[in-house]
């Protein structure tokens, strides 16, 4: 079966919608730390109308027909506030395959129209977040390679226990 690389539309936010949730479900599975708003997710069909419209967000879908998306690459223009050049960087915001259509040489696809897209608005570097404990992920990035450049360490912190009067 041909799969099709093209940019979103709004007929596709159904299946970006499950897809949205898929990653969330994914995330979660594979770190008990990721953990995320599903009230927020589950109304992904209405905030992804904005997404679609904004001139600094792009969605690109692998297509296999009868309205049904393999998966999808959303990339978007981030802002530097802190100083570090360039200033203005692309970001890999998400990018999912269903499990089904991994491995097939799918998110090479639509990087490549991405990276054009970043070209076309003066973007020279494109970073990433990965998961830790998301080593597929993570392994498959480098291939398409990005290399490691910053490391974010997190902690939890409990509420602090109030203080006798």
């Amino acid at each position: 079966m041909e799969i099709e690389i093209r940019p979103a539309g709004p007929n596709d936010i159904p299946e970006l919608a499950r897809l949205v949730a898929g990653i969330a479900a994914y995330h979660e599975s594979i770190d008990p730390r990721a953990r995320f708003d599903w009230d927020e997710i589950r109304d992904a069909h209405n905030w992804l109308k904005l997404v679609l419209s904004r001139d600094h967000h792009a969605i690109w879908v692998a297509d296999h027909g009868d309205g049904r998306l393999a998966g999808y690459l959303w990339v978007h223009l981030k802002r530097d506030r802190q100083g570090y050049l360039p200033r203005v960087k692309g970001y890999v915001n998400h990018a999912f395959l269903d499990e089904a259509w991994r491995g097939k040489g799918l998110m090479k696809r639509m990087l490549a129209p991405s990276y054009e897209w970043f070209r076309s608005k003066g973007i020279k570097v494109v970073t990433l977040t990965v998961l830790h404990r998301n080593w597929l992920g993570s392994t498959a990035w480098y291939k398409h390679g990005f290399e490691d450049f910053s490391h974010e360490r997190r902690i939890e912190i409990s509420p602090q226990a109030p203080k006798p009067g």
